[in-house]
């Protein structure tokens, strides 16, 4: 009935059991060892990733110092920009206009150019802030 002895197919279905039993090891083991590399990788891309938000947090405190230090200049130097004499009263009292160096600006002449230089300087100092910050991340 069966060309082959029943312990030979025993033995060959022990054989084929080992071998899936084997298999079946193998694959948990390495299913196991690549989850822990994955659980190491992204607990290295949190660490770094920490450290970047560090270092960014540093960079925007610094920026945030900078900017605010540019404008209390700008207040300080629109105070004293605000006891010049006004334009609409030179033109009051006949006086036509002429060349002036920036010491002899009207105020709201003065006023105007004070602002725009804080406004450049501020610009300047959240695109230095965005070079640091690209270059800490590199």
């Amino acid at each position: 009935m069966f060309p082959l002895p029943i312990i030979t197919w025993i033995k060959i279905g022990a054989v084929v059991i080992a071998l899936a039993g084997s298999w079946y090891m193998g694959y948990s083991f390495e299913a196991s060892r690549f989850a822990q590399y994955k659980a190491d990788q992204i607990t290295e891309a949190q660490k770094k990733e920490h450290e970047a938000q560090l270092a960014t947090d540093e960079i925007r405190k610094t920026k945030d110092a900078q900017i605010r230090n540019i404008n209390n200049q700008l207040v300080d130097a629109i105070s004293e920009l605000r006891k010049r004499s006004s334009r609409t009263d030179q033109a009051n009292n006949g006086q036509s206009s002429k060349a002036c160096n920036g010491s002899q600006l009207y105020a709201e002449d003065s006023e105007f150019l004070a602002r725009e230089s804080a406004r450049a300087d501020t610009i300047r100092v959240a695109l230095q802030a965005c070079y640091k910050q690209y270059d800490a991340i590199q």
